[in-house]
């Protein structure tokens, strides 16, 4: 990789680490988890995926406490976002990552809101009405 596209790999990395909304759970891991994928289920969103970094992590001899990454969304609301700029697709489904830390849990997630103003996105109405769902669902 060149200087360059390290240079903006980092500077992009450096942006989303800053633009990630971090809040600290009250409920355990486990539970925090099974919250989250209720609540999604509850709002219409459906959840796509859900990555487990951790056990990813025992499966080559490494130890990671423990992380996930739920993926889900709606493909109404997303498609329309494609519509305006392709290359949201990078960004969707919506995520939320969620781990432990010195025996704490964290749900993070970064704003639709923002993440569309990278992409240039004018459809700020679908924007809000994600940034309300990301808040509602960490409602839990």
């Amino acid at each position: 990789m060149s200087k360059l596209g390290k240079d903006l790999l980092s500077t992009q990395l450096a942006n989303a680490r800053l633009s990630m909304i971090t809040v600290e759970s009250p409920y355990s891991f486990d539970e925090t988890v099974k919250r989250l994928k209720e609540k999604m289920y509850g709002l219409g969103a459906e959840v796509l995926a859900e990555i487990d970094h951790s056990t990813n992590a025992k499966k080559v001899g490494m130890e990671l406490e423990p992380t996930v990454v739920i993926y889900f969304g709606n493909p109404k609301v997303g498609t329309i976002l494609m519509q305006e700029v392709r290359e949201i697709a990078y960004e969707l489904p919506l995520r939320v990552v969620v781990w432990t830390s010195s025996g704490k849990t964290y749900v993070g997630f970064r704003k639709p809101s923002e993440i569309g103003k990278e992409y240039g996105i004018k459809n700020n109405d679908i924007l809000k009405k994600m940034d309300s769902l990301m808040e509602n669902i960490l409602n839990i």
